[in-house]
C-alpha cells in the first residue's frame, strides 16, 4: 500500500494522478442503484401490509362464521341469520381483495426486486471497468518508476566510470 501510494505521486515520471473518465457515469449508476433498492423496500414494505391485511381480513372472516354459527346454535331467528351470512358474504369479498392486493404488490416487488439486481448488474460492470483502467495505470506507473530508477542508476554507473559528464 505504501509503495502504491508512493507511485501515485510521483511527478517525476511524467504521470498524473489516476483519474477515471467514466466516474460521473459510475456515480450516476450507484444512484440508480440506490433509488432501485429503496423502492426495492418501499415495495417489501407495502407486501408485509398488505399480508398483513389479508391475515386481519382472514381472522374476520373466520369470526364471522363463529358468530354465525353461534347465533345458530342460539336458534337466532331467521333476520339475525340472515344478517350473519350476508356479513360472511362482506367479510369473503374482503378477504378476496386482500388476496388481490397481495398479488398485486407481490408483483411490484418482484418487479423492482428485477430493477435493483438489474443496477447492481451495471454498477459493477462498470465498477471492473474502473478497477482495470486503476490496474493498467498502476502497472504503466510502476513501469515507469523502473525507468526512472534504470536511467538514474545508468547515469551514476557512467559518472563514477569518468564516461559522462
Amino acid at each position: 500500500m505504501r509503495t502504491r501510494a508512493w507511485i501515485h505521486t510521483l511527478d517525476p515520471i511524467g504521470m498524473s494522478p489516476f483519474r477515471f473518465r467514466l466516474e460521473p457515469v459510475l456515480q450516476m449508476r450507484q444512484r440508480t442503484e440506490d433509488q432501485a433498492q429503496q423502492a426495492l423496500a418501499r415495495a417489501e414494505r407495502h407486501l408485509q401490509e398488505a399480508e398483513r391485511g389479508l391475515t386481519l381480513a382472514d381472522d374476520r372472516l373466520r369470526d364471522a362464521y363463529v358468530s354465525a354459527n353461534q347465533a345458530e346454535r342460539e336458534g337466532a331467528d331467521v333476520v339475525r341469520l340472515t344478517w350473519h351470512r350476508n356479513w360472511i358474504v362482506v367479510k369473503t369479498r374482503d378477504v378476496e381483495a386482500g388476496r388481490l392486493d397481495v398479488r398485486d404488490r407481490l408483483e411490484t416487488r418482484d418487479l423492482r426486486l428485477q430493477q435493483a439486481q438489474e443496477a447492481l448488474k451495471q454498477r459493477r460492470v462498470l465498477e471492473r471497468f474502473k478497477d482495470r483502467a486503476r490496474l493498467a495505470f498502476d502497472t504503466e506507473a510502476a513501469r515507469r518508476e523502473m525507468q526512472a530508477i534504470d536511467e538514474l542508476a545508468t547515469t551514476k554507473a557512467a559518472r563514477r566510470a569518468g564516461d559522462f559528464q
